[in-house]
């Protein structure tokens, strides 16, 4: 794949974008002033843009529920498959591991991105598959395998709009994505993919939260790519966050060059008549933000990941606490850095202010 920043469209095209994104339309772009301030009134307003206001009114009267398979004894943890339905009719597979002893543990909520069944290899199940085994071995892919083992109790959510919690595109007239069928299906119901990824998400959270050897003032959320906006946008909405690490996600969202950084299923319509990818970041202050990138993956041009990162960076230190922030830079392409990741997790854990 060419590195987005080897594209650039026309000057006519371009002018057309800077006025269609200008700026002054963004009604909640971050200019100063009160961090709390503006947080108070941007953060509704992106539930709303994301559409789950109209899903908790939708679904008020349902109540989900979680069915949990055997466990299974591995090395210092414990797996087991669960489902919660977060709809009356749609069950969500996921993944629960925990580590020995009794708790209270920290809580880790792990949203995967573009592949089936990733929860799977988020929880180190490859099902014997070479792919899948290279992956987890060489892309630090088993993160809730990780996340047990630094002491978190972790859910591995399955995605929806993948292999098993999507609506298929079955005659692959959205060329064979079924995330981007997944996507078609929200907005026709007035919904959004990430909205609808973030109310599963939630949902995991309240369940979670409710268990007797969980510390529900401590809450990780970390995914890569698809699962890194994912991310962003569930620590922006849900302060129960109080650590977040999104991978290999975060840039503007459309560049100088005229080019969209993100899948279509992460796409909010209207989104930059709310602000940049930086505002929405940014209402995760004062929590802790730690946001990775790679400097080989060709997805994210690194003069646009640093544009983004400005933005969050100036917004935590107008809430005072410059410190709670990092973005740090993998060596390698689109992955997860362990090495990077678990040190800045752990502090912020510790520290007693997450």
């Amino acid at each position: 794949m060419e590195p987005a920043v080897s594209f650039r469209h026309s000057d006519t095209v371009l002018r057309y974008l800077n006025r269609l994104y200008a700026r002054d339309l963004r009604q909640f772009s971050f200019t100063g002033g009160s961090v709390a301030d503006w947080q108070a009134e941007a953060r509704p307003a992106l539930r709303r843009l994301l559409g789950l206001d109209a899903m908790a009114e939708e679904l008020a009267g349902h109540q989900p529920s979680v069915e949990l398979e055997e466990s299974e004894q591995l090395e210092g943890f414990s797996r087991r498959l669960g489902r919660i339905y977060t709809e009356p009719d749609w069950p969500v597979e996921f993944w629960l591991l925990q580590p020995e002893g009794n708790g209270p543990f920290p809580l880790a909520i792990l949203p995967h991105g573009h592949s089936p069944r990733g929860h799977d290899i988020y929880a180190g199940v490859h099902h014997g598959d070479p792919d899948r085994i290279r992956r987890i071995e060489q892309r630090d892919a088993d993160v809730a395998v990780q996340a047990a083992k630094h002491g978190f109790l972790a859910i591995a959510l399955n995605t929806r709009g993948f292999e098993c919690n999507c609506v298929p595109d079955l005659n692959a007239r959205h060329d064979g994505r079924d995330c981007h069928s997944e996507l078609i299906h929200a907005l026709l119901a007035g919904r959004t993919a990430i909205g609808e990824r973030l109310w599963d998400m939630e949902r995991a959270l309240d369940w979670a939260s409710g268990l007797p050897n969980v510390d529900a003032t401590r809450v990780l959320a970390m995914g890569n790519s698809g699962g890194g906006v994912a991310t962003s946008y569930a620590a922006a909405c849900d302060e129960r966050v109080t650590v977040a690490v999104p991978s290999c996600s975060f840039a503007t969202y459309v560049g100088e060059n005229g080019l969209a950084h993100h899948c279509d299923c992460n796409v909010v319509p209207g989104i930059y008549r709310f602000g940049e990818f930086g505002d929405v970041a940014g209402l995760t202050a004062p929590r802790h933000l730690l946001i990775v990138n790679g400097r080989k993956d060709t997805l994210f041009p690194p003069g646009e990941v640093e544009r983004a990162v400005e933005g969050v960076r100036s917004i935590y230190q107008a809430a005072g606490v410059p410190e709670r922030f990092e973005h740090r830079w993998g060596p390698e392409g689109h992955r997860f850095y362990s090495s990077l990741m678990w040190p800045f997790v752990q502090s912020a854990i510790s520290d007693g202010t997450a």
